[in-house]
């Protein structure tokens, strides 16, 4: 990824980075129909966006309050255009596979040949303190403090897509996966006023597309508080 960028607070903020989207993949490729420029919302809207998405008893998290590094604005949205199956043991270490370009090959991998997984100990999945339930207000326990396997991590927001596709990807992943030994965490990515953003305001962001295929994505200004 590339970045450039200026960090002081009120001042002039700039970054770009490059993603691909896998449009040969059906499910969890993040495309930009449907997508919209990221609105500062409140804690509250967020319950009330997820309610309107999912009807289910599946935790959702954020990430906390106080949170007001640049780096965390580009890993926010490099998250939420994240193509790829995030899966994590029990002891929190990223699971690899080789040779895949689609969430699809993903998981036919993962139900059908659990051999040919790889454990990568180098990623190790870290948010964990700064991730806050949406309804019970608590951090997000430790992995391995249950009795699963592995974890399923889905990144949402609402302005990556519309609200049946967000539902749809996601019934692809709940459906998929047996409950008694994969645990499904769903993070969301929306713009929070809690991060000392201007509530309501809406991040621009402005997408270029490179003769390769890939795109560039880059906001010109953070609104803060």
């Amino acid at each position: 990824m590339n970045y450039n960028f200026i960090k002081n607070k009120g001042g002039v903020f700039f970054f770009a980075f490059i993603f691909i989207f896998l449009t040969s993949c059906i499910s969890i490729s993040k495309i930009i129909i449907g997508f919209k420029n990221p609105k500062v919302i409140t804690v509250e809207e967020l319950k009330n966006i997820r309610n309107q998405i999912f009807d289910d008893n599946i935790n959702d998290y954020y990430y906390k309050e106080g949170i007001k590094d640049s780096i965390f604005f580009n890993k926010i949205l490099s998250l939420s255009f994240n193509g790829s199956l995030n899966i994590y043991n029990k002891n929190g270490e990223k699971i690899s596979f080789k040779n895949t370009t689609c969430i699809n090959d993903e998981i036919k991998i993962i139900t059908e040949n659990l051999n040919s997984l790889q454990i990568n100990s180098n990623k190790i999945f870290k948010d964990v303190k700064d991730l806050i339930n949406l309804d019970t207000q608590e951090q997000i326990k430790t992995f391995g403090s249950d009795d699963f396997e592995y974890y399923v991590i889905y990144y949402w927001s609402s302005y990556m897509s519309k609200k049946k596709s967000i539902q749809n990807e996601f019934n692809l992943l709940n459906n998929t996966f047996d409950h008694n030994h994969y645990k499904i965490i769903r993070i969301n990515c929306d713009f929070l006023n809690i991060w000392k953003l201007k509530k309501n305001k809406k991040i621009k962001l402005k997408f270029k597309k490179e003769n390769d295929g890939y795109y560039n994505v880059s906001f010109k200004s953070i609104l803060w508080k």
